[in-house]
């Protein structure tokens, strides 16, 4: 009988201990997996605070990521990367491409994106982490998912990279959907830490320095019903994230139907995203369709060339007194042109903390 119990307590020891072992085991195993570290997005003095989606929070690692991916061509079969079209030292945007329909499209900079409620000059993208998707296709990468998948597993830092990030330990084990929506995270968390608010007139703003007599009129015809620019390019941001049909064409067709070919809906023909202005004299030529080659075109435009019988124009361009134009002088036009550059922010094109890692 005491053998009987001893027998007993034997076996309860040993799957005590097992179980034990086993925990142990699991717990190691949580312990080996990789927590990112948050990484709270810089928000400048007087912005809002940006939405960042819970699915994809901004993280160190993810960033890291991001900006390597960025710049890496590793993601075409056509030696092309993001920054082919968005590039530093050019604002993170070229001046324009041509689609598959042969329209001519301008690009806009990858600049404070954190704060834009959608994307693309339509409006048709809701979300950032959506936007990088389309790059892998045959208009843009063409990018080759068997070979990507190669190259990142075979690359010095990417395994470790995706592991950290988003607790991938294998890229192969992703279907080609999983990897591409992966990518587009990092890419995306990358893209909210490009900040721009060094230009001159932040630095007015914030009581470093100030206008000169000529930019100071500028801002004046800007803030003002003098030019009314404010109205679609307010502060801080320089746009009001709404969609606007400025007179651009008295007949709309093509792509210059704007938001309609997106929505259906007939009043929105001819309305386009108001793009941001920050940076704006680094970013010609401009409009939707790049059709404007100088800002004192665009000046002029707005100055003398509306077309005020464009269906759906925007009532701030109808307003009483502006039948024939601003009516602006040749010397508030420039002055309106040197306020203007008063968005350019130098510092963004040789930012280290955005440029390429490689």
């Amino acid at each position: 009988m005491k053998n009987y119990k001893l027998i007993i307590i034997l076996i309860l020891s040993v799957l005590f201990i097992f179980s034990c072992k086993k925990d142990n085991e699991e717990q190691m195993q949580i312990d080996n997996s990789y927590v990112p570290t948050p990484l709270a997005i810089r928000v400048p003095a007087g912005w809002p605070q940006p939405v960042i989606p819970a699915w994809n929070e901004t993280t160190l690692e993810g960033v890291r990521l991001g900006r390597m991916l960025f710049y890496d061509p590793i993601l075409s079969s056509n030696g092309l990367s993001c920054s082919s079209c968005h590039p530093q030292n050019q604002a993170f945007a070229v001046p324009f491409r041509v689609n598959s329909a042969g329209d001519t499209v301008s690009i806009p900079p990858l600049v404070n994106l954190a704060w834009n409620p959608d994307f693309e000059w339509l409006g048709q993208e809701p979300i950032l982490e959506h936007v990088p998707l389309a790059d892998f296709g045959p208009e843009f990468f063409n990018t080759n998912m068997d070979t990507l998948v190669k190259r990142i597993k075979a690359h010095q830092k990417y395994p470790q990279y995706f592991r950290e990030a988003f607790n991938i330990n294998d890229v192969s084990t992703l279907s080609d959907d999983e990897l591409q929506r992966n990518i587009a995270n990092a890419i995306s968390q990358f893209i909210r830490t490009i900040i721009s608010d060094g230009s001159k007139f932040d630095k007015v703003s914030r009581h470093e320095t100030a206008f000169t007599a000529e930019e100071m009129d500028g801002a004046s015809i800007f803030y003002t019903e003098r030019g009314d620019c404010f109205h679609c390019h307010g502060t801080p941001l320089f746009t009001n994230n709404t969609f606007n049909n400025t007179g651009l064409d008295s007949v709309l067709t093509g792509q210059n139907l704007g938001r309609y070919l997106y929505t259906g809906i007939t009043t929105d023909k001819g309305k386009f995203s108001a793009p941001s202005l920050r940076n704006i004299e680094l970013t010609a030529p401009y409009m939707h369709d790049s059709r404007f080659q100088t800002l004192e075109e665009v000046v002029e435009f707005y100055n003398s060339g509306v077309h005020w019988n464009s269906p759906n124009i925007d009532p701030i361009m109808t307003k009483p007194f502006k039948e024939y134009g601003l009516l602006l002088s040749a010397v508030e036009k420039a002055d309106l042109v040197a306020f203007l550059k008063t968005l350019t922010d130098t510092t963004l094109l040789s930012n280290p903390a955005i440029s390429n890692p490689h």
